[in-house]
């Protein structure tokens, strides 16, 4: 680790997996740590900070957090709350977790960002090198996995990190340079946390605002909003499609999935050989093979990366098949390109179960691929009127209400019939009813199995 904060005041505010792995990495720089949180913590952190020797607060923020030269933000802060203008007011540097973790590092970093497809990007793009022996480190934002400041500690001067970074944490990086930055699509999200879109997809862009030209990007050549607003900055440029010849990086064309570079082509394989469903996944396979290019790994490697690969959890995951039915947990799928994409991975009739916490999104395209595609709707959460009144002005008529996940299963189960798939793929954001996606995802998966045992 570079980084040396013997006799600084370092206050972290709100912890979680984040915060707990920055407070981790300032212990080890030397920092004086203090630990701020609105909420309550749990006896696990509490237990740890206490062994740790960092005095803390909970359930509010006092101006003790201000009695530091710096302060870092967990993802889950926004950076628009009074402490932290009072801190700026102050001339105290308030930077993010990840921009911590990229100061302490020794590794080359290789960061993605996007609407979607990040986790598996991130995870395909570590199966490609660990296929090819290197010493890789995967994380970040990623759920399941480890926050960034945890890998920092952990990777050597000679790994790579390959981290998902959010616009949470974009928004609050200073220095920040991936060697390999990776946008794989942009549409809207979080509308809840940033005032509008143009916001939102900028700070997507600023990912790679400090690179240069030692640096690369890649970048989805099919997304106009991709190309608008990441497309000005000093790393060098490949690109990745699904419709069209990347002169500099990976696409499709028919079933053969290609990599060009300095005018050379080659297949790296047949897209039929990935094992995750979804046009979106091929997208995202030629995402990872493009950025694997640039460290040099070779195509057989590429393949082998990308074919023993089987997804994330909580992504177009396989639970059980009971009675001829397909259980799937695509519990991450939080917006509506999501939506449409988790959808769309399948031929087999639908029985979806959908709804959660509103972000102020547009939810119509997955709607109306909902109405479209699907036997019935199964509806939850917050936003289950809105989308059961959007349903049925589209004529849409067989949608249901539930008041939990395991009554959901039970009334998907009631109307799906052998060959279709009963697939969670909710459009929304967890926070309404569970902790978080993760959580949701765990609640689904454990309806399906107790139904199975009946």
């Amino acid at each position: 680790m570079k980084l040396d904060l013997a006799n600084n005041k370092v206050s972290v505010i709100g912890l979680a997996r984040s915060g707990m792995a920055a407070v981790r990495l300032l212990k080890a720089a030397g920092a004086e740590t203090f630990v701020s949180d609105h909420k309550d913590l749990d006896p696990e952190e509490t237990r740890e900070l206490d062994g740790m020797g960092v005095p803390y607060e909970k359930g509010g923020h006092t101006e003790k957090l201000l009695d530091s030269t710096m302060i870092v933000v967990s993802p889950g802060v926004r950076i628009d709350i009074p402490m932290l203008q009072k801190a700026a007011e102050r001339g105290i540097e308030v930077i993010g977790e990840a921009e911590l973790a990229y100061r302490a590092a020794q590794a080359r970093i290789i960061a993605v960002t996007g609407t979607n497809g990040k986790s598996t990007t991130v995870s395909m793009i570590g199966s490609i090198l660990k296929e090819a022996k290197r010493e890789v480190h995967i994380g970040g934002n990623l759920a399941p996995g480890r926050p960034l400041c945890q890998l920092a500690m952990e990777a050597g001067p000679d790994a790579i990190i390959v981290a998902e970074i959010s616009t949470f944490q974009i928004e609050t990086i200073k220095t920040f340079k991936p060697f390999i930055g990776v946008v794989t699509n942009i549409s809207p999200d979080h509308l809840d946390r940033h005032p509008d879109f143009d916001s939102y997809a900028r700070l997507k862009g600023e990912l790679l605002k400090n690179q240069n030209d030692k640096d690369y990007s890649v970048l989805n050549l099919d997304d106009a909003d991709v190309q608008k607003y990441c497309s000005g900055y000093l790393g060098r440029r490949l690109g990745f499609s699904l419709t069209k010849k990347a002169e500099n990086g990976a696409w499709r064309d028919g079933s053969s999935i290609n990599i060009s570079s300095e005018g050379r082509s080659a297949k790296i394989m047949d897209s039929a050989e990935l094992k995750v469903p979804g046009k979106h996944n091929i997208a995202n396979a030629l995402a990872a093979i493009a950025t694997t290019s640039v460290l040099g790994v070779s195509a057989p490697d590429m393949a082998s990366g990308l074919v023993s690969f089987k997804g994330v959890p909580h992504r177009l995951e396989e639970v059980a098949m009971i009675n001829g039915i397909r259980y799937i947990n695509n519990s991450m799928c939080t917006n509506n390109e999501a939506g449409i994409n988790s959808l769309r991975a399948f031929d087999a009739p639908l029985v979806v179960i959908a709804g959660g916490k509103e972000k102020r999104t547009d939810l119509s395209g997955f709607v109306a691929e909902i109405s479209r595609r699907a036997r019935a709707a199964v509806l939850i959460g917050e936003a289950r009127e809105r989308l059961k009144a959007e349903l049925e002005s589209r004529g849409f008529g067989n949608t249901m209400l539930a008041d939990g996940m395991a009554q959901a299963v039970r009334m998907a189960s009631q109307q799906a019939r052998p060959g279709d798939v009963v697939i969670l793929a909710p459009g929304c954001a967890s926070f309404d009813m569970f902790r978080d996606f993760e959580d949701r995802g765990e609640q689904f998966r454990q309806a399906v199995h107790d139904l199975e045992k009946q």
